[in-house]
């Protein structure tokens, strides 16, 4: 910041050359130690310009700190507001020893001079002295902060070609409030909790389409539930360690850049993670993310058992007159295992490209599944591409064969920045269940979205879901138009 003084007078009393100057505030006395020569600074030398007006305060007046290792550090701009405070801290100490009364002229003139700013600098530290012991006494926590995201849903779906549908537009709301703890700035205690409206889209609540076709957000409330609840922490450098009783396996595996937050970019689940990947609903469990050596390899794993809370076993949870087991070790539970190579390069490393490896044990109501998976992105430049794929080997109902295998796939391509800075506009395609032996179709989803902010803490995203072949049936395409509001704060 420049600093301009209405008299040359006053300013060859601290040595400047010009009137308009960047200048170092003088050191608080409260903080820095007093020097009595310009040597004892190490970072002021003979050839300075300012050299003679330091060693003049210093040598004449006494009234020049240096910082505890016996630096000045000139260079540093300063306010109007940081030099008013330090000459009157100077002027407390040379008051009485000028020499002539051209040099009490020139300090009249400079208290003069910053008379206002002192009166508003002493308003302002007041007022923060009493806001500051209003904000002690009033705070909510001095490890945690408070993030929230609410999302506003509007929506309409129809089933193409079928006369006599009553499909509605419907509203969907659902807000999450998170409290973040840290207790020693490298570790983590998440609590989230979750409600909403209870408001479903076409897709997902009228029963036409496989499971996760819906959108993500929908049916959450009116009830609020613990979302999250999980521990983090580092044990070394690049590996963190997660524990908790309410936690998910994405929070761990399967993360793709272009499709994996139902807030920001698809609405369906199907697209955000891979079904046969991603098999368990929340639960307890544990995880970790291993970033190799710092390099480009990562490992990950999780654990996750969604009816650990009930340590009965022997519980017919879906009514299927097949009874599941409680607990960590019962049905349903999942075990994954993800290895990640990640690199960015080309010109300020604008291009990436990532590919994730997975592997996934689980059983979910009594159905056990051995997947393989592959999870794969690149972007360059504004321009991306992604993927994932899934491949179940001989799915097993209790002891009965499903097939040889189940598949699943997905692929799309994105594009950023297009026409408002920090959007995002991405399409993509892909068949949630494919098991092999059926005839007949597949269904096939379909779903794309722009993505625009508002500012930093609003977007608004227009999307389109298409799905064709409803529920591996013969019955006709659906079409649901979405309009989605984030707000995160």
């Amino acid at each position: 910041m420049k600093l301009t003084l209405l008299s040359a007078g006053s300013l060859c009393l601290f040595g400047f050359a010009t009137a308009s100057v960047p200048v170092h505030a003088l050191p608080s006395p409260d903080s820095l130690d007093q020097v009595t020569s310009v040597s004892q600074l190490s970072d002021v030398q003979p050839t300075d310009w300012a050299f003679q007006a330091l060693q003049s305060l210093v040598e004449r007046y006494g009234c020049i700190a240096g910082y505890p290792d016996g630096t000045f550090r000139g260079n540093r701009a300063a306010t109007r507001y940081e030099l008013a405070a330090a000459l009157n801290a100077c002027l407390d100490q040379i008051g009485d020893r000028f020499a002539t009364k051209e040099d009490l002229a020139a300090v009249q003139a400079l208290q003069e001079e910053f008379k206002t700013e002192l009166a508003t600098l002493k308003g302002r530290v007041d007022g923060l002295e009493a806001r500051t012991k209003t904000l002690e006494a009033q705070q909510f926590s001095t490890t945690t902060k408070l993030q929230g995201q609410a999302i506003f849903g509007v929506q309409y779906g129809d089933r193409l070609n079928t006369a006599g549908t009553d499909s509605r537009a419907t509203a969907i709301a659902r807000v999450r409030l998170s409290f973040n703890t840290s207790f020693n700035g490298s570790d983590l205690l998440e609590t989230t909790l979750e409600t909403g409206n209870g408001g479903t889209d076409f897709v997902g609540g009228s029963g036409l389409a496989l499971d996760g076709s819906g959108v993500d957000y929908a049916g959450a409330g009116p009830n609020v539930t613990l979302q999250r609840l999980a521990y983090s922490f580092k044990p070394t450098k690049n590996l963190s360690v997660t524990v908790g009783p309410v936690l998910e396996a994405a929070d761990f595996i399967d993360a793709n850049s272009y499709a994996n937050d139902e807030a920001e970019d698809f609405s369906s689940s199907f697209f955000i993670n891979n079904p046969l990947i991603v098999a368990t609903e929340p639960g307890a469990g544990a995880g970790f993310d291993w970033n190799v050596a710092g390099g480009p390899f990562s490992i990950r794993a999780a654990f996750v058992a969604s009816n650990a809370t009930n340590s009965a076993g022997n519980i017919d949870l879906d009514g299927d007159g097949i009874p599941e087991n409680g607990g960590l070790s019962g049905d349903p539970y999942q075990a994954s295992a993800e290895l990640e190579y990640a690199k960015s390069f080309g010109k300020e490393d604008k291009n990436k490209i990532a590919v994730r490896l997975q592997y996934t044990r689980s059983s979910v109501f009594n159905l056990h599944q051995n997947v393989v998976g592959l999870n794969a992105e690149a972007t360059f430049g504004r321009f991306g591409v992604f993927g994932r794929a899934g491949y179940s080997i001989d799915p097993t109902f209790t002891n009965v064969k499903q097939a040889d295998y189940f598949l699943t796939w997905m692929a799309g391509a994105g594009v950023r920045d297009l026409f408002i800075p920090g959007s995002l506009l991405a399409v993509a395609g892909g068949q949630p269940l494919v098991i092999q032996g059926e005839q007949g179709p597949e269904q096939t989803n379909f779903e794309a979205f722009y993505r625009f902010p508002i500012n930093d803490n609003i977007s608004i995203t227009p999307a389109v879901i298409v799905i064709a072949d409803p529920a591996n049936g013969s019955g006709e395409p659906i079409i649901q138009g979405m309009l989605r509001t984030t707000f995160s704060f």
